[in-house]
């Protein structure tokens, strides 16, 4: 399956700022926003999309130095852009267009500045007084705002991005509704008994992705590269990266990847990084029974999200035992081992083994053993880089240890 050609002459170079991580904590405790899922793609890789021949690179905020600032001006325009939008085909078709500096703004807020010479962190409170585009972009502002916004953010990746297409191997006992919105790279497989309906939202189903039989898909959804759908019920708004193996009952929720939800049990309105598997019949809360407003802590204090529906949000090689219940707006930090049926606190810091009556420190070494072992399992060896990572997030939780 091909996506659509964009076909606009490329600009030389393109630089994502990232400079919001803590709002999307524990997920961007091990990677920049850039790269986090929302919809169909990062937004990085959509960015790269849209940009298919310029020079694209993640540039963390906290690096433009005012030395950086000081820097001869490149050759050419480059496009400073923030991370946390959803870019549009709109979008890009004017920026390749540009030959001289411009700003863009979307309700109010500056999301991209071209300039000819080096970056200044002021263009983005106070912009120059240079040429202005105004469009409306999809923002991203916090991880529960993510999942709550990820059914339009596939939405509008699939308007733009693919055509209905059904190349992979469709078993003819399977059940398609509102095939128009169906896109089905080759390699995917749907097996018999299998039901997708996309009549209230498109479903994609990328390579190597196999929904089984009694798996219901409803769209808008994304199935990645790799993925198994083993049963249960995929609702609407859901993203599942690369080689996740997914069962149950799951809304509104998104996936990184190489992560398990196997079993029964509900997830809603949350976000699950990497080599995170959840044990059998864990659930989470996204609905207070008042239907007030959830409150979260990502490590820095309870905040009000202003939404009613928040679920948990589970940082890379966190592990959850058989039976595990979580509260709407709960937080487990990186390489958390949380077992037994009774409530946990909203936070659980990085590294922490334990129950809802207490944890204590995942020693270093014996976590790092088990996540080599996860990830050998798919065929992946850590890298260094990602150990030394895993290690300063742990000195930060367990200074005293």
């Amino acid at each position: 399956m091909k996506p659509k050609s964009i076909g606009f002459k490329p600009v030389l170079r393109v630089a994502i700022l990232d400079h919001c991580s803590k709002d999307f904590r524990p997920i961007s405790d091990t990677r920049p926003v850039a790269e986090l899922l929302a919809g169909c793609f990062t937004f990085e890789d959509r960015i790269r999309r849209l940009f298919p021949n310029s020079e694209v690179s993640v540039v963390p905020y906290k690096r433009l130095s005012d030395a950086e600032t000081r820097r001869s001006a490149f050759e050419g325009l480059t496009l400073y852009l923030e991370a946390n939008f959803v870019y549009t085909l709109e979008f890009a078709r004017i920026a390749m267009g540009l030959d001289s500096p411009a700003v863009f703004i979307s309700d109010g807020a500056v999301v991209g500045v071209a300039a000819e010479e080096p970056f200044q962190k002021s263009w983005f409170e106070d912009p120059p007084n240079w040429p202005t585009h105004n469009l409306t972009l999809m923002r991203v502002d916090a991880i529960w705002d993510l999942v709550n916004l990820n059914g339009e953010i596939i939405k509008s990746d699939f308007e733009e991005h693919f055509r209905r297409a059904i190349d992979g191997q469709v078993h003819p006992l399977s059940a398609i509704y509102g095939e128009n919105a169906i896109a089905i790279e080759r390699g995917a497989e749907i097996f018999a008994g299998a039901v997708l309906d996309a009549r209230e939202g498109p479903i994609v189903v990328a390579r190597g992705a196999v929904v089984r039989p009694g798996a219901v898909i409803q769209g808008p959804c994304y199935i990645g590269p790799d993925t198994m759908v083993l049963s249960g019920w995929a609702r609407e708004g859901c993203s599942f990266g690369p080689m996740c193996k997914i069962g149950g009952e799951v809304e509104s929720s998104i996936f990184l990847g190489y992560s398990n939800k196997c079993h029964e049990g509900f997830v809603g309105h949350s976000y699950i990084g990497r080599w995170v598997n959840l044990g059998a019949l864990t659930t989470t809360s996204d609905l207070k029974n008042n239907y007030s407003k959830i409150r979260v802590d990502l490590g820095e204090g309870e905040r009000d999200t202003g939404r009613i529906k928040v679920g948990s949000f589970f940082g890379d090689h966190t592990k959850t035992g058989i039976g595990t219940l979580l509260n709407s707006g709960t937080c487990l930090g990186v390489s958390v081992n949380h077992y037994a049926s009774g409530l946990p606190p909203k936070f659980i810091r990085a590294f922490s083994w334990g129950t809802s009556e207490g944890y204590t420190r995942y020693e270093f070494d014996k976590a790092l053993a088990t996540a080599r072992i996860v990830m050998s399992r798919r065929g992946i060896k850590m890298g260094a880089s990602e150990a030394e990572l895993l290690l300063k997030i742990y000195r930060e939780n367990w200074p005293e240890s």
